[in-house]
């Protein structure tokens, strides 16, 4: 169980647990594939959340983020979904981190009615039909591809490659759809299944693509891919989805990065170009936090929204109350500069924000 201090992913010390607190609910992976993104959500959820609290919470309440690691596992999301809602009475379930763990615990969910804000996903499992109980805060993937192709045909990307997985496959049509649209031509689709690193990196030096599209979520592959064709002397440029990339950020790949073109779902976290990254970079120094990243922000960004839900829900909180509440959130009644947020009764999908950054020859990320 994770509800405190974890090294610098996770600084903020979480005050004891009080029956008058307002306690959120999040099952993700501390410990298994998606620890780093988890992590790096959590601590800004949880300096906003510090923040929040230092200020006297919601009418006298402090927030508790609650986290139970479920190490990616679907079954064990299920059973801490559980645990959170039984034993400590979450009014909210908030920042739970991928699709197969979303999809596990949408049932329950449904059943008990409970707002289920700001999962840390893209996929269309969340985003193709309205589900009344679910809210975000990021823009979807279909989002992103959308915003990068109409990118790329401006600066002339015509040969296209794709490397995915088992995650990534069920997305092929699609984006076989979106290349054929940008008047682009596919040249290779290679898949990680049933292959090496190194043969498919010779596969798709031959295919002379101008860009490989990385759909493989694992980043240990990912990361291996990219050095191997640039070891082999691929000169052209990769490009990845929001989650898939940001937390290649912070890996080693040093030189072998340049050329990275990544969609991403927030501002840039590093420039304060913007009053919400600003108010974010001030708080995380208060926090003694040094590190900022995407992950972060769009933690600190979710932790933000879901405060103004509840603080409109009065005082005698109730999962319907937040849910209505939640739905008055809107650029005419909050302000959020540099990050707008839009609800309403029809439409839970918050934001379609969508940014496209390159890292340069020094491993530095350009907005």
């Amino acid at each position: 169980m994770c509800s405190g201090a974890h090294g610098q992913h996770n600084p903020v010390e979480q005050p004891a647990e009080s029956s008058n607190d307002i306690v959120v609910g999040q099952s993700a992976d501390l410990s298994g594939p998606y620890a780093k993104i988890t992590r790096q959500f959590i601590t800004g959820a949880n300096v906003y959340f510090a923040q929040l609290n230092s200020r006297g919470g919601i009418g006298g309440r402090r927030i508790r983020l609650l986290t139970l690691d479920d190490q990616n596992d679907p079954v064990q999301a299920v059973r801490n979904t559980h645990q959170l809602l039984d034993e400590h009475k979450a009014i909210a379930l908030f920042g739970y981190i991928g699709a197969q763990t979303t999809a596990a615990v949408l049932p329950l969910l449904n059943e008990r009615k409970v707002p289920y804000f700001a999962p840390v996903t893209g996929s269309r499992i969340v985003y193709t039909a309205f589900n009344r109980h679910v809210f975000t805060i990021r823009a979807s993937y279909a989002n992103e591809y959308d915003y990068l192709f109409s990118r790329f045909s401006q600066i002339g990307l015509k040969r296209m490659a794709i490397f995915n997985d088992a995650t990534g496959q069920p997305y092929n049509a699609m984006m076989k759809g979106k290349i054929s649209d940008a008047s682009a031509q596919l040249v290779a689709l290679e898949s990680i299944l049933g292959q090496d690193v190194e043969k498919i990196a010779d596969k798709l030096l031959a295919s002379r693509p101008d860009v490989v599209l990385i759909m493989s979520i694992s980043q240990n592959v990912n990361s291996a891919l990219i050095r191997s064709l640039r070891t082999k002397g691929y000169l052209g440029y990769f490009y990845c989805a929001s989650l898939v990339c940001s937390p290649l950020l912070t890996s080693d790949l040093e030189e072998a990065a340049s050329g990275l073109i990544i969609s991403q779902i927030v501002p840039h976290p590093w420039k304060a170009r913007t009053p919400i990254v600003h108010e974010y970079q001030k708080a995380m120094r208060t926090a003694r936090v040094t590190q900022f990243s995407y992950l972060g922000l769009e933690g600190y960004i979710a932790a933000k929204v879901l405060a103004e839900g509840l603080s409109r829900a009065s005082s005698k909180l109730t999962h319907e109350k937040l849910i209505v509440a939640l739905e008055t959130v809107n650029d005419k009644t909050y302000d959020n500069a540099g990050y707008q947020i839009n609800f309403s009764p029809s439409s839970h999908q918050g934001s379609t924000y969508v940014d496209v950054v390159t890292v340069d020859r020094t491993g530095t990320v350009q907005p």
